[in-house]
């Protein structure tokens, strides 16, 4: 904020001026605080050891995002002029290894999430990391407010948890005693091993990703769940369009008293081309169908181009295309650790539904 105040906004200089680079990298460390204490000193059951560092923008860092897990980092950058520059991009990588990590692993994002198909390019995302050494086994355990989650990262763009649904999942955990739960797009069914650990009767997980399914089953087996097998199983997992298996599951009167939306910001199947920002409403409609009476709709985007009250507007417009009646509609709180830049809303925006 020193920085900031004596000689302005740097934008993407600051990666040219290795002292204010430093004091820049300083200043987000010092603001993160309170997580990098959990990841030490926390008891077991509350430790955090996975959080955002660096926040593009939000940080004076623009283009750049950093996520620590355990003793690595993860360095995504933003694809564009900023990194055409290699030195630039050497640079900002040395400086990271200086805070002392045991590696560094990258990730060459575009802007645009539906830009790329394959996301395990070794162009792209690197399999080692880029600086320091990898991680003990391709696939190790960090812990979220004391929730042990498995992940990988150096297998391509994605690590297997977004780390700024912490407070959703959070809630989602306070909302789950005795509850029948359903994750739409559940991926590696983080929601789920809250709710699970939350006390929920029961789980559905629904995803078109059998390989993130399988992933799901290992967190819940990394959290000390019980599956059980059968259709009699507490937490069960479904490989399937949501759109087909919402459809199917109205039909056949199924109900839940909590039910996360969290969409990618663009999909398409065989039968259906989903596009968030034009799209959610419809989402919410289905989703609707399936929720019992004062049921709670948790609906989450992180398309950069969809604005928190239109967010809202979607669903309330959802429901009243199915004619329910909402108790309460609200915004839900933003991770700390992911500071939307000055005068923006943050990527991720939450809201929370819960009808009469």
């Amino acid at each position: 904020m020193v920085e900031y105040v004596a000689r302005g906004d740097r934008g993407a200089s600051v990666y040219d001026d290795v002292p204010a680079l430093d004091r820049a990298l300083a200043l987000a460390v010092e603001r993160r605080w309170a997580l990098g204490r959990s990841a030490l000193r926390d008891p077991e059951e509350r430790r955090t050891t996975a959080f955002r560092l660096v926040n593009e923008e939000g940080d004076a860092l623009p283009g750049l995002a950093v996520d620590v897990y355990g003793d690595h980092l993860v360095a995504q950058l933003y694809v564009g002029g900023i990194w055409e520059e290699a030195a630039r991009r050497d640079r900002v990588l040395d400086r990271l290894h200086a805070l002392g990590f045991d590696g560094i692993y990258l990730k060459l994002r575009p802007k645009q999430a539906n830009v790329l198909v394959d996301t395990r390019r070794d162009d792209l995302a690197p399999a080692l990391p880029v600086r320091g050494t990898p991680t003990p086994s391709a696939e190790i355990e960090i812990r979220e407010e004391g929730v042990p989650y498995r992940v990988r990262l150096g297998d391509g763009l994605s690590t297997g948890i977004f780390l700024d649904q912490r407070p959703n999942r959070r809630l989602v955990r306070e909302l789950s005693s005795g509850a029948h739960v359903l994750n739409l797009f559940s991926y590696t069914c983080g929601f789920s091993v809250a709710a699970a650990l939350g006390g929920a009767a029961r789980t559905v997980s629904v995803d078109a990703s059998v390989l993130a399914l399988e992933r799901g089953r290992s967190n819940f087996e990394a959290a000390g769940v019980a599956l059980g097998s059968g259709p009699s199983a507490a937490h069960s997992f479904v490989a399937e369009d949501v759109f087909a298996w919402l459809a199917r599951a109205a039909t056949k009167k199924e109900r839940f008293d909590v039910v996360i939306v969290d969409p990618p910001s663009y999909s398409s199947t065989k039968k259906r081309r989903f596009v968030a920002d034009s799209d959610y409403d419809d989402l919410v409609a289905m989703a609707a169908r399936v929720l019992a009476p004062h049921g709670k709709l948790v609906a989450c985007c992180n398309h950069r181009g969809l604005a928190r009250g239109k967010l809202r507007r979607f669903v309330a417009q959802g429901m009243h295309t199915e004619k329910l009646e909402l108790a309460q509609l609200k915004d839900l709180p933003d991770a700390p650790d992911f500071p939307p830049s000055l005068g923006k809303e943050p990527h991720m925006k939450s809201v929370l539904a819960t009808l009469l």
